[in-house]
């Protein structure tokens, strides 16, 4: 079937734009598909990688818009909701207008009325009804990129609670799934009533491969293809013709030692000083230096622990084809579209604080990524074993199916995270909680979670969130607990401590914040002594402090840990340095502020609400520095590096800037001078 064939659907115009992007022909799955999409059936279509999942929910979404609907695109993260939004903007040449949103949890961004797709994570959607932003009600047709996730232990919950309110909102919306396969696709589907087209199909065949004892078998239809060779020849046949191999290793050591390995084949054929360089903008540090002198070579890993801007330059690179090489931690195989000509998984296990054997959909999922549509004519996806684990990687593995999605809905802590949110949305009494939950997947496939709904609801009650009479109405701490969208544990921690404390300083609120269980902490390791003395002597400012004795004191050492860190980072210490005293990486300390600004506005928000003035740090956190350079900061171009020189030449506020713009060039340099005026400008007008 031709793109052509589609002009009369989604008008001639749309079908210029699918050819300006190099589709011309649909593949089999699409062509199965469009019919459920013509019809507007809701539909999920479960292919593997690269056979087109994306391209029919375009089509979709751009005929719902020209029946004057709007569109509602969810992904499991922001890096896959940044992506996906750049790739829509083509959209913008025939008027449809694009938007996204993944920030603040509280903000219902009522700009995006007026945008026909919007892009988000599941969890901003969710915060986005709590907080009764007005435009979701205008949605028409969702779309759910990922919805195989509904199995993820960390967001599938939420997952499937949005999906279920929006169709109680809105029972006639039209709702498209995006899938992995799965052996119970036909169940989601029968839980969305919707039909479903299932395919092993891919653009680009797929052969599996063993690597065992220097020997490598490749399963080519009927027939094994076998030959000796080193673990560096399968990276380097691929190198030397120009292809891609992505690599994925079980920890971020073993992937950034082993990118400084293969860069040695790489450098042979790469030279990328430029984007080394880019590499080293925002951050020189050990691991950033180490990152550089791989990507110089052609080389790359990929983890958390690096800078989000650093991950896009590294992706960004390898499909230019400008890198050869990634050796990534098996987050990148759900993270970004990244295919290679070769992936080789280097081991079947996982360390997630202890070692684990992979789940089959992680290993598909990552095996996936093997082959570039329209640049490969075959993609090659090899597993590292030894002799112990080859038969089960060959079984269960290369041949085997991935594991059913099941609803991870009933546990106790997030059945009242929700139950919470029901309550303030106007679920006023038992029956109608459970008549909500019989519509969610879970109650498909387990017994009905009464017993845990009651549990939930009485430590709500305990926690003066709700009050059941009769009626269950939410109080005035409940509503705020439910827009902030933190659990509500979290919530009873921060008002609890507005109960027994008339002030904190600033690290008892950062202890206070990294006591909650929505706070990511840092472990306590060998060599961490000195935080149990720093603890002892700032014991009088903290709203915790257990005796060495309790079970719970290890935990607490990990917590105060956590809070010393984002301490430093507030009063400008080096990131650098930070990252080293605390054995972390950028992209952790990145992340945990992050969190940590989050939790700091949720805190300064009931305190303020029950009388309490506790010190506002989520400003201080975002940008790393003490409140005298609050100012400074907020100007675009000018980080806590520059702010420190800039205010200790006497220069604090955006007149004074404008004031002394010489002296302004030559302390931040004349560019980004220039781009800072001209920002100061814009913002004045």
């Amino acid at each position: 079937m031709k793109v052509e064939d589609l002009a009369d659907k989604i008008s001639s115009y749309a079908v210029e734009i699918l050819k300006e992007s190099g589709i011309k022909d649909l593949f089999p799955p699409q062509i199965e598909a469009i019919p459920y999409i013509l019809n507007r059936e809701n539909l999920i279509l479960a292919v593997p990688t690269a056979a087109g999942k994306t391209l029919v929910a375009e089509i979709a979404m751009v005929r719902e818009i020209l029946r004057n609907g709007k569109c509602l695109y969810i992904t499991p993260l922001k890096a896959l909701a940044s992506e996906k939004f750049e790739n829509f903007k083509k959209w913008e040449k025939i008027g449809i207008k694009i938007g996204i949103t993944t920030g603040d949890y509280e903000a219902t961004d009522e700009h995006l009325a007026s945008s026909d797709i919007i892009v988000t994570t599941a969890e901003k959607a969710d915060s986005l009804l709590r907080n009764k932003a007005s435009w979701l009600k205008s949605v028409t047709c969702l779309v759910i990129d990922e919805i195989h996730l509904l199995d993820s232990d960390d967001r599938g919950h939420t997952l499937e609670i949005f999906i279920t309110k929006m169709q109680k909102l809105i029972p006639d919306i039209w709702i498209i799934g995006l899938s992995a396969t799965a052996p119970n696709v036909s169940e989601i589907a029968a839980w969305l009533n919707a039909r479903f087209v299932e395919s092993n199909w891919r653009p680009v065949p797929l052969f599996y491969g063993i690597f065992c004892n220097s020997t490598l078998e490749i399963f080519r239809n009927s027939s094994i293809e076998k030959r000796r060779t080193s673990f560096e020849g399968l990276v380097r046949e691929c190198v030397e013709n120009g292809k891609g191999v992505l690599i994925f290793e079980s920890t971020r050591k073993n992937a950034e030692s082993l990118a400084l390995k293969l860069s040695e084949i790489s450098g042979e054929f790469c030279n990328c000083e430029d984007i080394a360089e880019e590499i080293l903008e925002e951050n020189d540090g050990e691991m950033s230096r180490k990152l550089a002198e791989c990507v110089r070579k052609g080389s790359a890993f990929h983890h958390a622990g690096l800078l989000s801007s650093q991950r896009r330059i590294v992706e960004k690179a390898f499909r230019d084809g400008r890198l050869r090489i990634i050796v990534a931690t098996p987050t990148l195989a759900a993270g970004v579209n990244l295919p290679a000509r070769r992936v080789i998984i280097k081991s079947l296990y996982r360390y997630d604080g202890y070692s684990r054997k992979i789940k089959v959909s992680e290993f598909k999922q990552m095996a996936g990524r093997a082959g570039r549509p329209g640049l490969d004519e075959v993609g090659d996806a090899i597993v590292v074993v030894n002799r112990k684990d080859k038969e089960t990687a060959i079984e269960k593995y290369i041949r085997g199916e991935p594991e059913r999605i099941i609803s991870k809905l009933g546990v106790e802590s997030k059945l009242r995270f929700h139950c919470l949110s029901l309550i303030c949305d106007g679920y006023s009494d038992f029956e109608n909680i459970k008549d909500f939950f019989r519509g969610t997947l879970f109650a498909r496939q387990h017994d009905f979670p009464e017993l845990e709904i009651e549990r939930a609801l009485k430590q709500l009650e305990n926690w003066e969130m709700i009050r059941i009479e009769n009626k269950i109405l939410p109080t005035k701490l409940g509503i705020l607990v439910s827009k902030l969208y933190i659990d509500p544990l979290t919530g009873f921690i921060f008002y609890d401590s507005t109960k027994k404390f008339d002030e904190l300083s600033d690290l008892g609120a950062l202890h206070l914040i990294c006591r909650t269980p929505d706070m990511e902490r840092l472990s306590i390791k060998k060599g961490d002594e000195w935080i149990e003395d720093f603890a002892f002597r700032h014991r009088e400012e903290l709203t915790y402090y257990p005796s060495q004795y309790s079970v719970d004191y290890d935990w607490f050492l990990s917590e105060f840990k956590t809070a010393l860190c984002l301490y430093e980072w507030i009063n400008e210490v080096d990131e650098n340095e930070i990252c080293d005293k605390f054995s972390i990486a950028p992209g952790d300390l990145r992340r945990i502020c992050e969190t940590a600004e989050w939790l700091s506005h949720a805190l300064a928000r009931i305190a303020k609400e029950f009388g309490k003035n506790f010190p506002g740090l989520d400003k201080r956190i975002r940008y790393g520095v003490k409140e005298e350079l609050l100012e400074l900061v907020s100007i675009r171009n000018i980080g806590r590096v520059r702010a420190r020189k800039l205010f200790n030449a006497g220069i604090r506020t955006k007149e004074d800037i404008i004031a002394n713009a010489p002296k302004v060039a030559k302390i931040i340099g004349a560019k980004i001078a220039e781009k800072v005026l001209r920002e100061i400008n814009t913002l004045k007008f």
